[in-house]
């Protein structure tokens, strides 16, 4: 599982969302731009009563004009980035303070209603500003406040100098200091606030800055628990199926779509799309139905058996789908028996079979005594017959126990099954069969352990040439290869003309140990059956509607030869 940035780089001193920021900044700068704007108004219309500017009417609306101008130029900065977003902020904080403290005193100093918007200049810089930045804007204001006051009280001073009614220079400023008590405690009313609005700004653009880190990381970590919980049921080997109430489906794990034969899915896929018999069974349990019994998505699919349940308690919308392989528990079981019963084989097979090699070849050596009758011949004749079938069995349990010994390989079936053919048709034991085979298309290939599908044709071959023909018939063998009707999964049949399996011993055909032959061991269709399972592939058996015996390898996905050798 990845995530994009680890949890640690999202400290709370460490954190900024630079696009919120830079809109954060832009939103100041049009905001500074209405004002320039209004200000600008207010003093072009209202020549006759000015509102603002009323001691200098001309420099305020330069100025008023000036600033209008910066503000767009701030404006074009937050779309270009350039320069960086501080030193923009810092530019736009000294702009501030000097454009505004102009305008104040163009409007009659600090008792000038304009005094307020200074105090918002500096608490917006806050913002953005660290908190030093925000201290120092705080002192800048305060100090322009003041050498503004001063150079009105010297311009005062000059002109009552020139009107002979004080003291001029500094002696006429000390003495208008003195009795200028109220300008005095407004301009440290105005500093206090200047400073206490920075300070409370920033905290609180600080606090907003680490609720929102903290609400980044509380994010993070649950993408990081959401993407951990969808992995986890990825993996799981039960399928697991999520559907809304409108019967869409919105989580289907890889199991689910393998069991369900569904490779590729879109979001909001409706169930019954998905799987028809799953949203029947689905819907008999919002009716109220108590059984769900199994079903079989597809015909080379195992059968499932469905467990309904709401999300997060009966009142939950959501119904979670948990499918599990009817098969999964007895074959557990059957694996647990033939696992103890491969270590047993194994442990004792050199002790079994040295006196079954005697046993053996005494029933031999009394066959070919002189001096035995009939019956005597008989029974040497069973024992013989029986040691071969402990020997077979013996076999195939330790085939059984050595199933998981793959060696899978890239197999083009016609070139094979031609070897395989050949093979076949010198080693039997049986009738010489008629033998059809084809492959389409001609370069097809299937990946499989070539040794274990050798077991697997070859024990069904020599199935199909023991019962596949009437009585006196000469045996009829027909492999076929090709691709499923999906063109996605290859097969291949093996067919012959016999009377097939009779309906009663269908269910019990893949067991271990049953067998309907005397001499038969019962664990040849069985250890066929794991050996493809063990290669991703099933057999299954599928009487053709002409007659006949069928069985039926769906190997997991085709792979064609692109290439002719």
């Amino acid at each position: 599982m990845t995530v994009t940035k680890p949890i640690a780089a999202l400290l709370p001193n460490r954190f900024m969302d630079r696009r919120y920021l830079w809109r954060v900044f832009r939103a100041s700068s049009f905001f500074r731009l209405i004002l320039a704007a209004l200000l600008l108004a207010a003093t072009t219309l209202d020549e006759q009563n000015r509102l603002f500017g009323k001691q200098n009417p001309q420099l305020f609306s330069w100025v008023a004009l000036g600033y209008l101008a910066l503000a767009l130029l701030a404006i074009a900065g937050t779309y270009w980035r350039r320069p960086r977003l501080t030193v923009q902020a810092h530019l736009q904080m000294v702009v501030d303070l000097v454009t505004l403290t102009v305008m104040i005193s163009a409007s009659g100093g600090i008792t000038s209603s304009l005094n307020s918007l200074l105090i918002t200049a500096v608490a917006a810089s806050s913002i953005l500003l660290p908190l030093n930045s925000a201290l120092l804007a705080a002192a800048l204001g305060f100090i322009l406040l003041t050498v503004s006051w001063l150079l009105d009280q010297w311009h005062t001073v000059q002109v009552l100098a020139r009107a002979n009614r004080g003291p001029a220079g500094w002696p006429g400023l000390w003495s208008r200091l003195g009795d200028a008590n109220d300008d005095l405690v407004r301009l440290g009313v105005l500093g206090a606030a200047l400073f206490i609005a920075a300070g409370l700004t920033y905290a609180l653009a600080e606090r907003a800055r680490r609720g929102e880190a903290l609400a980044r990381q509380r994010t993070l970590e649950l993408f990081e628990a959401a993407e951990l919980s969808q992995g986890i049921i990825r993996h799981l080997q039960n399928g697991v199926v999520v559907v809304d109430p409108t019967g869409q489906v919105q989580l289907l794990n890889e199991t689910a779509q393998e069991w369900l034969d569904c490779p590729q899915t879109t979001p909001g896929l409706p169930l019954e799309t998905l799987s028809p018999p799953l949203a029947r069974r689905l819907r008999d349990w919002l009716d109220g139905s108590l059984e769900h019994p199994a079903f079989r998505p597809t015909e080379h699919r195992p059968e499932l058996i469905p467990r309904f349940t709401r999300l997060s308690g009966r009142q939950a919308a959501s119904v979670l789908i948990l499918l599990e392989d009817s098969q999964q528990a007895t074959e557990r079981l059957q694996q647990l028996k033939l696992a103890a019963l491969g270590r047993l084989t194994a442990g004792i097979a050199h002790e079994i079979r040295n006196p079954l090699a005697a046993i053996g070849h005494a029933a031999q050596l009394l066959q070919e005594s002189t001096g035995l009758g009939p019956s005597e011949r008989r029974l040497a004749q069973i024992v013989h017959d029986n040691v071969k079938r402990a020997n077979r069995i013996i076999g195939d349990v330790l085939d059984l126990a050595r199933r998981d010994q793959l060696k899978p390989e890239r197999l083009v079936l016609e070139p094979w099954l031609e070897n395989f053919r050949q093979e076949f048709l010198r080693g039997r034991d049986w009738p010489t069969p008629e033998w059809r085979q084809s492959v389409e298309p001609a370069e097809l290939a299937v990946i499989f352990d070539p040794h274990q599908l050798w077991q697997v044709l070859w024990n069904l071959c020599a199935n199909a040439c023991q019962h596949g023909s009437r009585v006196g018939e000469t045996p009829q063998i027909e492999l076929r290869a090709g691709l499923d009707d999906g063109r996605t999964r290859p097969f291949l049949d093996v067919r012959d003309t016999g009377a097939g399996v009779a309906s009663d011993n269908v269910a019990k055909l893949f067991e271990p140990f049953f067998t309907t032959r005397t001499k038969g061991t019962g664990l040849g269709l069985y250890l066929a059956r794991e050996l493809c399972e063990a290669n991703r592939a099933q057999l299954q058996y599928r009487p053709p509607p002409e007659g006949g015996g069928c069985f039926r390898i769906t190997f997991t996905a085709a792979n064609l030869v692109s290439e002719t050798n």
